[in-house]
């Protein structure tokens, strides 16, 4: 027994021996006497684009085998190591430093070490571009180096998908040393952001607006999110290689491994008045800050779903209306100002009717009117009131994975795509009035609030109004008509020649000022024209009273007769016809 057990061990050190004997000896493609070369990739993933930068970057022309026929086989690598051959360029290599090294015919190659380390190199599929480099870690990082084609280099991304990760490195070479750092937002950009960024914690609510995404959708982004400020619209569209809507305003655009935001030459810049300086940031519209995290953040949650569960759609999910609709549903929420335009662009793409009348011709339309960013925020309303937070997220996820629009909206609320659709657009219209109704209020949400230079007599007048008789005949004196310039002269002198926009006036009052320096108080049923220097011309409910600098007075009465008054003691009274007459 022990004999045979000898025997047969011989035999198989014997055939073992004969193999290596028999395996042909495969050089480096570089030349036969090329080193061997030894990679370390270090025991973690930088996090920095500069350790990206340090990272030992394999090329295929270090590691390629020169086998001399593609015959499938095994073979002796240069160091000694097995290699085996399937196909011609496909082949894997078990190298004396424990790695081992995969080729395929396309050009992908991967380097894998024992401790979980490796790194992959795949061939892009566009003419004239670089390969995808991705260096992987044993606690799931990787970092990625993905040519971008329009800009004719390479973004550094760092992630770990199952973390909620996955964020740009951002070069300060390139884009300087961080100007901001508010949670785990990183704020790069130039001196002319420098307001908008002194302010910026004041007008993020970011803790409320983080934990609601998280506790109501389970979106969520934990990485260092870079924010590179562009200072033209020309520098963000070569940069993203795209038009962005609204993008030559205060327009962005949030990616998967970052946000950007435009544009920095439109942005206030101090001018040492502080009023005024004050007043310049309440214009600036931080709400897209809002849409753009949405973006961002929702990418990121989709990334993990993926990672997940191993279902990477070939093709991105086309659905512009839930995409656009959330972040601006959700910018809504958070910055008012939001809400008015949702429901007055609406409103106008439904009277116009440019709505498409199914769900499907909904996704055909894609950006067509910019349906998505006013009709796309309806239907994400209505689903989240009537359906609940569950058919938002199960939509999300059903489409990360690849499954389509129409069947993971069906899925997630049991109700076809069109009733969806149909019940979205009537829930506006019932709604719509209270908000439209208080659309002024909306739009200057924020802003600043201009004072009379009487502000208990303003303030008298927004309480009680003007009490005139209905003909003009029945005002007997000077004192009947109400002293305009006790009431409506305003602060201006701050803003005038420097500005022309909207403030909010006190109480439920408005205030328009022209650059020329006239300006305008109104309400719902008066406005008051003041031209400094010239004459106050009020507007009341079907009457008007002008009252002169030199303190000459007109009412005109709803009956259309009027009454002049000179000065103190000299009067005219006309009709209708404007003729003179005697009352």
């Amino acid at each position: 027994m022990i004999r045979k057990i000898i025997t047969f061990t011989l035999v198989l050190l014997t055939s073992v021996i004969y193999s290596e004997v028999e395996r042909s000896k495969v050089s480096l493609k570089r030349g036969p006497g090329s080193d061997v070369l030894y990679f370390d990739f270090g025991e973690t993933a930088p996090s920095s684009y500069l350790g990206v930068e340090r990272l030992q970057e394999p090329k295929l022309e270090d590691l390629h085998l020169g086998f001399l026929e593609p015959a499938p086989g095994y073979y002796q690598g240069p160091d000694g190591g097995e290699v085996y051959q399937w196909a011609k360029n496909h082949y894997q290599w078990k190298r004396a430093d424990g790695s081992v090294y995969t080729e395929w015919a396309n050009g992908t190659f991967k380097l894998d070490f024992p401790s979980g380390t490796g790194f992959i190199s795949a061939p892009a599929s566009c003419n004239g571009c670089l390969p995808t480099l991705i260096w992987n870690y044993p606690d799931l990082t990787k970092i990625t180096k993905y040519w971008m084609a329009h800009r004719k280099e390479y973004d550094y991304i760092r992630q770990k998908p199952i973390a909620f990760e996955n964020y740009l490195l951002v070069s300060e070479s390139k884009y300087g040393k961080p100007r901001l750092e508010l949670g785990n937002y990183v704020f790069y950009g130039s001196e002319k952001w420098s307001e908008y960024l002194r302010v910026f914690g004041d007008n993020f609510k970011m803790k409320p607006f983080l934990s609601y995404l998280k506790s109501e959708f389970q979106l969520e982004n934990r990485g260092k999110i870079p924010v590179l400020l562009f200072d033209q619209y020309e520098e963000i569209k070569s940069y993203i290689g795209a038009e962005i809507p609204g993008g030559s305003e205060e327009g962005g655009f949030g990616g998967r491994d970052s946000i950007t935001l435009c544009c920095g030459e439109k942005m206030p810049q101090p001018t040492g008045v502080l009023e005024f300086d004050s007043d310049a940031l309440r214009r600036v519209h931080f709400g897209t800050f809002y849409h753009e995290a949405v973006h961002n953040i929702e990418q990121v949650s989709c990334l993990k779903i993926q990672t997940e569960t191993g279902k990477f759609p070939q093709t991105d999910i086309l659905d512009p209306w839930f995409e656009e609709g959330l972040a601006n549903y959700l910018e809504a929420k958070f910055y008012e100002r939001k809400q008015f335009h949702i429901y007055n662009d609406a409103e106008k793409l439904i009277r116009e009717n440019k709505v498409p009348k199914s769900f499907k011709a909904l996704l055909d339309a894609k950006y067509k009117d910019l349906l998505p960013y006013s009709i796309g925020p309806l239907l994400i309303k209505h689903i989240h009131e009537t359906y609940g937070k569950e058919a938002i997220i199960s939509y999300q996820k059903d489409t990360c994975v690849g499954i389509s629009p129409i069947l993971a909206l069906q899925n997630a609320t049991g109700v076809s795509p069109d009733q969806i659709l149909k019940d979205s657009l009537s829930s506006f219209e019932k709604n719509k009035d209270s908000i439209l109704r208080n659309g002024k209020k909306l739009q200057l949400a924020g802003y600043t609030t201009m004072n009379s230079k009487f502000p208990n007599e303003y303030k008298n007048f927004l309480d009680k109004g003007f009490s005139l008789p209905e003909s003009a005949m029945d005002i007997k004196t000077y004192t009947d008509l109400p002293n305009l310039r006790k009431i409506f002269p305003a602060s201006v002198e701050t803003y005038s020649g420097k500005l022309e926009g909207d403030f909010l006036g006190p109480g439920s009052s408005y205030f328009y000022l022209w650059k020329k320096g006239n300006y305008r108080w109104y309400g719902d049923s008066f406005e008051a024209n003041v031209f400094p220097g010239n004459q106050i011309l009020f507007r009341g409910s079907g009457y008007t009273l002008i009252e002169w600098e030199d303190g000459k007075k007109q009412y005109i009465s709803p009956k259309g007769d009027s009454v002049i008054f000179f000065n103190l003691e000299s009067k005219s009274y006309l009709d209708i016809n404007g003729k003179q007459v005697t009352p």
